[in-house]
């Protein structure tokens, strides 16, 4: 079984069917054999069928009885078949690299190569000679696909490169969630026509889309409606920050997604959090009072009958309680949101990474009552 060791690693097909774009966020998991064909001839063999592949992010760690060997992966969706080459970093196979092509199926994911690391194929259909294999994978039973997350970004007054780095690499520190980033170079003014907003069904191959953005003078509302239709056609949604003083049309719609209406804010202070909602399970494990470092908080003029406050900050401005954490309900579409975010050192701390997992995983429908992740979406 050694010869077929590291084609082995590439597999990433459940079954033959109807074919599907490739994403790179599918092949993260963890993956065991359905098929497999060398020369053209199915090899049955049941420590093969019990071995198993994990990958994440360009790694992959291969198991096969008492063997395991590493590597690294890179996928190109450019070329038709996509392509995928495997390098075998610690292993029987160690330094090796083998060039392969993949496709998705219906079902998942095969790929085609040569075991003897020679040129690659074309198609699948040249998998015939005696070192050529066609593998073909199907997610480990009791395992779960990652969810896709999109994160917008972009626009004044605030550091969106680093908040990018800390939301997604903290987030996925915290809930099995691959991520996609569009920030578009250069915008850093109040009006901007986001990139990916373009794209007709933009949302549709996301779970969870995290709007982190600030273009308060966008105010078309042709454009305002390719915003939120996908969200109220039920897309999860995290809003935070800035975003609740984006897209000032003459409609609320807006306003009505993310759950409050906002358009200004007081100075720059460190102010006392209160936990208004503890048996929510955003909520749980989040302190009854909390004191932010200094920050933003926003000036709540109306929440949204749909929407249900979590927790307040006490701002010394105004006199009152300022709703900093809701949950809201857009159409189908869940969605969480916070004013809490304007300087990087508040996102960073992990209070609130921890409330921004669990604000997404609620949008998602992946948060247990207990507040913990569902079983497959927290972190191993």
């Amino acid at each position: 079984m050694k010869r077929i060791l590291l084609p082995v690693l590439a597999a990433l097909a459940v079954a033959r069917g109807t074919l599907v774009a490739i994403e790179p966020s599918d092949l993260i998991g963890t993956w065991v054999h359905s098929r497999v064909e060398v020369g053209g001839n199915v090899v049955e063999d049941e420590t093969l069928k019990s071995a198993e592949m994990e990958l994440t992010n360009g790694k992959y760690v291969f198991r096969m009885g008492d063997k395991t060997a590493k590597g690294t992966y890179v996928l190109n969706t450019k070329t038709t078949p996509a392509q995928l080459d495997l390098t075998e970093v610690e292993g029987e196979n160690a330094g090796r690299t083998i060039p392969g092509i993949v496709e998705a199926t219906s079902g998942g994911w095969r790929l085609a190569a040569d075991m003897q690391g020679g040129s690659r194929l074309a198609s699948f259909a040249d998998a015939t000679g005696g070192s050529q294999f066609v593998a073909t994978y199907q997610r480990k039973p009791g395992t779960v696909r990652p969810l896709r997350g999109l994160l917008i970004s972009g626009g004044c007054c605030h550091d969106y490169p680093g908040q990018a780095t800390i939301l997604t690499e903290g987030i996925s520190k915290r809930a099995n969630i691959t991520w996609d980033i569009v920030m578009d170079p250069g915008q850093t003014g109040t009006k901007h026509k986001v990139s990916i907003y373009k794209t007709e069904d933009w949302a549709k191959k996301y779970d969870v889309v995290l709007h982190n953005e600030c273009f308060a003078d966008e105010k078309e509302l042709d454009w305002l409606e390719r915003i939120v239709k996908p969200h109220r056609d039920g897309v999860p949604a995290v809003v935070i920050h800035c975003a609740m003083h984006c897209y000032r049309a003459p409609t609320n719609d807006w306003f009505r997604f993310v759950g409050v209406t906002s358009h200004r804010h007081g100075s720059h202070f460190d102010y006392p959090m209160t936990n208004t909602a503890p048996s929510h399970p955003v909520m749980k494990g989040f302190p009854a009072s909390w004191r932010t470092p200094k920050e933003e908080l926003y000036n709540i003029e109306k929440v949204e009958p749909t929407a249900t406050p979590l927790a307040t900050g006490w701002s010394h401005e105004t006199k009152r309680a300022e709703v900093n954490v809701w949950v809201n309900q857009f159409g189908k579409g869940r969605v969480f949101g916070t004013t809490i975010g304007h300087y990087n050192h508040t996102l960073q701390d992990p209070a609130i990474l921890d409330l921004l997992t669990r604000g997404l995983l609620w949008s998602t429908g992946k948060l247990d009552d207990d507040g913990k992740p569902a079983v497959g979406y927290g972190v191993k």
